[in-house]
Order: structure tokens, then C-alpha cells, then sequence
């Protein structure tokens, strides 16, 4: 007997309600608080879920997860395989994986009994199964699993090549079942997808973690010619090449290696389809020079930069400093027919341009080297004259002219309506060729100069007429096309001057040689 603050006998029945009354008052608060703790949520066949056991009865045990039912998972399950007593008591918490649903109620499973119905289960619910590799056959392995024979192909042990097979013989690995048929008579396991789908939780378990924006320590891990693959604590990334450096890389192997630290900066988690990629940069990290170089320049200013890559048919690109500018083919000369950058600068060389426009958005800066140069079309009309013969060499020859160089930068049009007959063979002569020529216009606007071997008495040469078509007929023969440099307003910009010959007369020029 005990006595309380009064000095009323307690008897030992009364203390031992009063603990077992305790004792129930704190799993009720316990269960209380952890279904207010859990969301309702939607559960899906393989998913690890953690719960409370709630009740133990002889077959099945039940599990609150959140669910609007418990869930059931076998008493076998909770056994101590060696002495067959339980290992847990209600209130304890458990995490296990759904492996089926029985009229609406979730079926939960740690472990996986011998026999064909727990290897399909596992089939079924992607759960992992203990299986001995016995030995090595012509495809891969003969496995042994709950007691029953498996096959193993050989990539599905590793990933990566397998050197040599017999190394594998004698050890138990986890593996899932990507195949049951045939009533178990037809068992595939795979160890590669069971280490896929941990290292895929992994990724988005790490994924859920990375903001954008984020700075994060990675080290290279692959390199490849668009990029290089960054792992960012168990995740991959990829730096795209155009966003290691505000400087021109041609390939990522020039700044970078493999195994190198680097810092990155998370620019995106998806890509266009919303679909889960992490793109990473290195460059916004650094200084963008572009607004220090820019900052004290301005339209029309000269600057000194040297020539790092000249592009057929585009132009040259300089380098001003840590910034690139492009150098248009357009205005690497006063020359209009000039289509390969190295015939003007060379890469390496230093040049002094001058700044025609400059885009802080584009990060483009636009420059002229021809401006160092004097412009021939300035003093056109006072070197030469209407009517004056001038003496050059042959540039080119199209379908519609002849452009003769008489200076340099300075190229003049002999059109093919003004060759006369006695020079005809000037339109099979090839570039480099001696020409004279009488000077019949100047366009200083346009910078174009117009030429002529005909006197006012000597025919224009032309060339034989092709058969008359039939338009009945089925034309297979090829069309004449003006040679891919050639552009149209400068055949046809000819045509409002008597003196330059009819459309005519342009579109029945003779063919580039």
C-alpha cells in the first residue's frame, strides 16, 4: 500500500491503471499529432512511404501513412527471423513500399518472402530482390533468387564494360526484375537498372534542393565539343560553351579539364519542354569587360585591336580587349568585290578601326577598317572625266559586265550592251587582263563608274540568238543563272540610262567565263 499528499492509502491495482491510462493518453497525442502532421496525398505503386503502426493483430499489421485508410503490411514482415518475435509495437515508425492496392487499401512490404508470387510482386512493384550469381554463360550470368533460377544479361551487371565475368561469380547483389513470364520459368533480373533508378532518386532529390540562381562548387566530369559536364553534388550540369567565358572559345578544352574545381552559376532546372535539365554558366561569374571596354567608346571614335579570326563572306573579328568587335566584309575595303577577310588583314595582325555602332544588349560592336583608307569616290569626278578613255585590268566577268579595277579601291561596270564588236574577246579574257575603256557615267552616290569600248559608230557585241523555244515543248534545258556574287541591282540598276543598253541587253549578256 501507498499513501498520497493526504495520507489515503493507493493500492499497487490503482498505480498500474494509472501509468497504463498515461501511457495511452501519450500514444494518443502521439497518433493525434502525426496524422496532423501528414497530408493527404495521392500513392502510387513502388513508393517508399513512412507510417505508424497503429494496430498488430495475427496476420496483418496497419499503418497510418496519411492515407485515408491504413494501410496493411504482414506480421511475418515484423519478425525477428531468428527467434520469430516481433521487432516493433505499435507506435513505432516504419518506412516501407507499396506494393499493390486490395479493395482500395494500400499493401506495404519490407522484405520479400521466398516464391514465384514475391518475385512477381517484385516484378510488378520494382522492388529490389537479394540474388547469388552462380556462374557465366555465353549471354551473362545464371543467377539463383528466392530458390529460383534467373538469368543476368552481361550489361545489365555494371554499368560500364565487364572485363571479366568470372569476378562477379560467388557474390549476392541486388537486382531488379525486369522480366517474369512463363509462371517463373522465365526470370531476368538487372543490376544496371536497380543503380539507375537510386542514382535518378538521387538526382531529384539533389535537384529539389538547387534554386536558380544558385552558386554552387562543381567539378568537370566530361568534356565535349558544345560543353562541359559539371557534377554539382551528385548532380549533373551542363556549360554550355558559349557560356564558359565572355572570351571566344572554340572548344571547351582550352580553358577546361577534367577533374578541374570550377564554381558555377544555375541559369535553368528544365529545358524548353519543361522537361528536367540543369544548365549551368561559368562566365556570369566573371566581370563582363564588355561595359569597361565600351564605357570609353564612342560612334566614330578610332580604337587599335588585333585581328583574331577572319570568316569567308562575313569578315574579321578583333579583339579590343577582352570584347570582340566584327570588322563586316563590307568595310574591310572600298574595294566592293572583296569576299575573303585574308586578302585585306591577317589573323594576329593589329589594325586601327573605327567604331560604327555598339549594342550593349547584343554585346556587338560594329567596326570599319576601310576608314583609314581614302575614299577613291571623294575625288572621282575631279580624277576623271566623261568621255575620258581609262586603262585598268579585269576584275571579274558576269553575265551582264565586265568590272574593270582602274585604281585601287576603285572599280568601274563595262557592260556587256557597250563591248563592241572589236572587243568581244574581253568577255572570255581572264582577271588580270589589260583593259581601255572610255568613261560614259559617274555615280559618286552610288559609287558606281560606267565604261565602254564603242565608239558612236561601232555595234554593240552580241551574242549568237538561241533557237527559237517551243512552248509546247518540255523544257529540260538549265536556265542561265548570274554567278552566286553577282546581285541583281547591279543588273539592273543599268537600265534607266539610255547609254547603259536595255533590260534587254543585261539579261541577254554572255556567261560568266
Amino acid at each position: 500500500m501507498m499513501a498520497d499528499e493526504n495520507q489515503n492509502p493507493v493500492s499497487e491495482d490503482q498505480v498500474t491503471a494509472a501509468a497504463e491510462t498515461a501511457e495511452e493518453e501519450d500514444f494518443s497525442k502521439l497518433f493525434e499529432a502525426s496524422e496532423q502532421s501528414m497530408e493527404q496525398k495521392s500513392f502510387e505503386k513502388g513508393m517508399i512511404v513512412e507510417g505508424i503502426i497503429v494496430q498488430i493483430g495475427s496476420e496483418f499489421a496497419y499503418v497510418n501513412i496519411g492515407a485515408k485508410a491504413e494501410a496493411s503490411i504482414a506480421v511475418s514482415e515484423l519478425l525477428n527471423p531468428e527467434d520469430g518475435k516481433l521487432t516493433q509495437v505499435v507506435g513505432d515508425t516504419i518506412k516501407a513500399k507499396i506494393i499493390g492496392f486490395e479493395n482500395g487499401a494500400i499493401r506495404l512490404s519490407r522484405s520479400l518472402k521466398a516464391g514465384n508470387i514475391a518475385l512477381e510482386e517484385a516484378y510488378q512493384s520494382g522492388c529490389a530482390v537479394k540474388a547469388l550469381v552462380k556462374a557465366t554463360n555465353k549471354g551473362g550470368f545464371e543467377l539463383e533468387v528466392m530458390g529460383q533460377r534467373a538469368f543476368c544479361p552481361l550489361s545489365q551487371i555494371q554499368k560500364g564494360k565487364v572485363e571479366d565475368p568470372n569476378v562477379f561469380v560467388g557474390q549476392s547483389f541486388d537486382f531488379k526484375v525486369i522480366k517474369y513470364a512463363k509462371r517463373g520459368h522465365d526470370i531476368v533480373l538487372s543490376r544496371t537498372a536497380l543503380i539507375e533508378d537510386e542514382l535518378r532518386m538521387k538526382r531529384e532529390e539533389a535537384m529539389s534542393k538547387i534554386e536558380v540562381g544558385a552558386v554552387l562548387d562543381g567539378q568537370v566530369v566530361s568534356i565535349q565539343k558544345y560543353g562541359a559536364f559539371v557534377d554539382v553534388g551528385g548532380v549533373e550540369g551542363l556549360v554550355h560553351v558559349s557560356e564558359i567565358s565572355y572570351q571566344h572559345v572554340d572548344h571547351p578544352k582550352e580553358l577546361l579539364s577534367v577533374g578541374q574545381a570550377v564554381k558555377v552559376y544555375v541559369l535553368s532546372l528544365t529545358d524548353k519542354d519543361g522537361k528536367p535539365k540543369l544548365s549551368l554558366s561559368m562566365k556570369r561569374l566573371e566581370t563582363d569587360p564588355f561595359d569597361a571596354v565600351t564605357a570609353n567608346l564612342e560612334i566614330g571614335s578610332r580604337i587599335t585591336g588585333t585581328v583574331i579570326r577572319n570568316v569567308d563572306k562575313i569578315g574579321s573579328f578583333v579583339d579590343l580587349g577582352g570584347v570582340e568587335g566584327l570588322i563586316h566584309i563590307s568595310e574591310l575595303t572600298w574595294d566592293r568585290h572583296v569576299t575573303n577577310p585574308d586578302d585585306i588583314v591577317k589573323v594576329g595582325q593589329q589594325v586601327e578601326v573605327t567604331v560604327l555602332g555598339i549594342n550593349a544588349e547584343k554585346h556587338r560592336v560594329s567596326l570599319s577598317y576601310k576608314g583609314h583608307q581614302a575614299d577613291p569616290w571623294k575625288t572621282v569626278e575631279a580624277d576623271y572625266a566623261i568621255g575620258q578613255d581609262v586603262t585598268g585590268t579585269i576584275d571579274s566577268v558576269t553575265n551582264f559586265g565586265i568590272f574593270v579595277k582602274i585604281a585601287p579601291r576603285l572599280t568601274a561596270l563595262l557592260p556587256m550592251s557597250e563591248v563592241s564588236e572589236a572587243t568581244r574577246g574581253l568577255t572570255e579574257a581572264a582577271p588580270g587582263t589589260e583593259v581601255t575603256a572610255k568613261v560614259i557615267a559617274i555615280d559618286t552616290a552610288k559609287k558606281r563608274m560606267t565604261l565602254s569600248t564603242r565608239d558612236g559608230s561601232q555595234p554593240a557585241a552580241r551574242k549568237p540568238r538561241a533557237p527559237r523555244r517551243d512552248d509546247n515543248a518540255e523544257d529540260t534545258a538549265p536556265r542561265e543563272r548570274a554567278p552566286r556574287g553577282a546581285k541583281r541591282d547591279e543588273a539592273l540598276s543599268y537600265k534607266d540610262n539610255a547609254n547603259f543598253g536595255s533590260l534587254g541587253d543585261v539579261l541577254a549578256g554572255l556567261k560568266k567565263k
